[in-house]
């Protein structure tokens, strides 16, 4: 996890394209408070103006002054007063009120004016980076690898991009729009302060200490909590996306109410751990404000005392800037602590998002990696093995070839590794030892784009997309006729359906093709694949899910874009694959026997024990 100085140089790296209008805004900002404190400081000059006040102070004349009346800070102090005397100097009260009334809506135009400029460039900022932060989680997800999304909730990927990049732009909108803005307007007043007494304001600053300690203190628990409820958050999410892909399940299986008291738990829980975030941020406001009200009504009743005693150093305009000034430096004062809280909940936020954009795929292109544009002898695997978990191998030593355009099909007990190893030619994950070689060139020296152009998959579970037919079965190929959908759907066997649907091509077919059924999504499947016109077609168990007559359809889809093609056939049920020039039968991640289907089920091995036993099943179920 980076330090949090780290985490605050990071965070602060991604805004350096929008550097100029963040410049922008902070500087609005700041003329933002200049013009606020201009207001405070003006109430003096009112008092001048409207009531013809002297500097004789309330309590009597010619007291002493105190130590550093006449020195720097007093004459800045007569400086200022001078200057806007000389703005608003007229001969008559009447026209000196005037005078200073156009001087006020000058003013009060410019703090609007400002804080417009400031708070439009600033959203133009935060969208573009929220824009640029989730089109850089999403870019990231597409370079990682499937072992990452095997370990990881597509909730929990989903709340990074959505929830957790929002809480950071929040933050950021506070680090930058009123951070700058109450900070300058906060050293402007304890500027004013200083000016107007030096010593009421050291004492006023001897709080804050114990101010800035109940500052970190609150800090280090807001990240900490804030860290948490986004997990839970992350938790929502998650059961919230399983239960709508799996709706079929959940309604098939009468388990509504179950689902509910699931959902339930995760929001109580979210719930809670966002109550204690919450305890803790609201505790932060009422306590800064009790002490600041203390010393500001402390430091009233002494200086107001001190003034109408006689003693004091501040005249009667004076006397009312510093009270002003006083109580509005609590509300910047308030703010920024409320600021850094937020700030924490930001940083929470922002570290879970750099978690993600750090990550590094398992499966990486080579530099210089080489451009494979065809397969011209054969399909090499030379002592592949592969396991998800270390010492728990899934794929050992296996050898085989396969020779351009030869069918070969996988065979074997569910959980033998058939579909890990076809999962090993697309490089969707890399063997552990050993390797898969085309044409003698170890597939992880091709670059990616090149090694899966020449691939086409079908697999067992269908994944369309919420669009048209024509999008679907064109998806993954940058430019195509109509003739050529249509081609590919002949072949395909889906020509005939689509045309009955009620668009034809441009049918959109739902989320994951909802709106068809089993045997047409997967035909559209095959279709896609054939887009591609490629020289490897793998089906993983393409038929296993469907019923006898939408198998027979898909099958014989599957022997017609198999002719003249090399094909890796992963099959459920045998009677698929009778065709295939070759069978290995894979058990326990090893190649146990290997041979054509009339001479395994003349081996009485595995395979026929297998050919059998389905040979039974299908039987009874006639």
């Amino acid at each position: 996890m980076d330090k949090p100085t780290n985490i605050y140089l990071r965070t602060l790296g991604i805004l350096r394209p929008y550097w100029l209008r963040l410049v922008l805004a902070s500087g609005s900002a700041a003329m933002y408070a200049f013009f606020s404190a201009a207001l405070i400081w003006m109430i003096g000059p009112l008092l001048m103006a409207v009531f013809s006040l002297t500097e004789t102070q309330i309590g009597g004349a010619d007291t002493p002054a105190l130590p550093f009346a006449d020195g720097a800070l007093s004459s800045a102090k007569e400086s200022i007063k001078a200057f806007i005397q000389y703005l608003v100097d007229a001969p008559t009260p009447i026209s000196r009120l005037f005078n200073f009334c156009a001087l006020v809506i000058v003013i009060v135009v410019g703090k609007n004016g400002f804080n417009y400029l400031q708070g439009f460039t600033m959203a133009y900022a935060q969208q573009a980076l929220v824009r640029d932060l989730r089109n850089r989680l999403f870019n990231k997800y597409q370079d990682l690898s499937f072992d990452h999304f095997h370990m990881e909730r597509t909730g929990a990927l989903m709340s990074r991009v959505t929830n957790d990049v929002m809480i950071l732009n929040h933050s950021l909108d506070l680090g930058f729009n009123h951070l700058v803005a109450d900070f300058t307007l906060a050293a402007l007043l304890v500027s004013f302060l200083i000016l107007l007494s030096w010593k009421l304001t050291l004492i006023a600053a001897l709080s804050l200490p114990l101010l800035f300690i109940f500052i970190y203190f609150i800090g280090k628990k807001i990240r900490k909590y804030s860290t948490r409820s986004q997990e839970r958050m992350e938790d929502v999410t998650s059961t919230l996306e399983e239960n709508l892909s799996n709706f079929r399940i959940v309604k098939a299986f009468g388990a509504e109410a179950k689902e509910k008291e699931k959902f339930s738990r995760a929001t109580q829980r979210y719930f809670r751990a966002l109550l204690r975030m919450t305890r803790i941020t609201h505790l932060n406001s009422p306590i800064n404000d009790t002490l600041a009200s203390a010393v500001g009504i402390f430091l009233l009743y002494f200086a107001g005392t001190t003034v109408l005693a006689g003693s004091g150093q501040m005249d009667a305009s004076d006397f009312m800037v510093f009270i002003v000034a006083l109580f509005a430096l609590i509300k910047p004062a308030k703010s920024l602590t409320t600021t850094h809280t937020r700030l924490q909940e930001g940083m929470a936020a922002s570290v879970r998002i750099f978690a993600k954009l750090d990550l590094t795929p398992k499966v990486k292109e080579k530099p210089g990696a080489r451009v494979v544009k065809s397969l011209q002898r054969s399909l090499e695997y030379r002592d592949v093995s592969f396991s998800y978990i270390p010492g728990e191998p899934v794929l050992k030593n296996i050898c085989f070839t396969i020779e351009r355009g030869e069918v070969v099909a996988l065979v074997g007990p569910s959980g033998g590794g058939k579909s890990t190893l076809i999962d090993l030619l697309p490089r969707f994950y890399d063997p552990q030892s050993g390797g898969v070689y085309i044409d003698g060139v170890d597939v992880r020296d091709v670059t990616l784009n090149s090694l899966r152009s020449l691939l086409g998959v079908v697999t067992q579970e269908t994944y369309l997309f919420n669009d048209t037919i024509a999008a679907n079965i064109g998806y993954g190929v940058d430019t195509y006729s109509h003739s050529e959908l249509v081609a590919a759907a002949k072949v395909a066997n889906a020509h005939e359906f689509i045309e009955d649907c009620p668009a034809g091509y441009q049918t959109v077919i739902g989320n994951r093709g909802v709106r068809l059924s089993g045997g047409q999504r997967q035909r559209l499947a095959i279709a896609r694949a054939l887009m591609r016109n490629p020289e490897i077609l793998i089906f993983d168990e393409a038929t296993s899910a469907l019923d006898t007559e939408s198998e027979h359809q898909v099958q014989s889809a599957i022997d017609r874009v198999m002719e003249n093609r090399t094909a890796l056939v992963v099959a459920h049920r045998l009677s698929t694959i009778r065709k295939a020039d070759r069978i290995l039968v894979i058990a326990g991640g090893k190649i146990v026997e290997s041979g054509g289907h009339d001479e395994l089920c003349a081996a009485n091995g595995l395979y026929r024990r297998l050919h059998d036993m389905q040979f039974v099943s299908d039987l009874s179920v006639a």
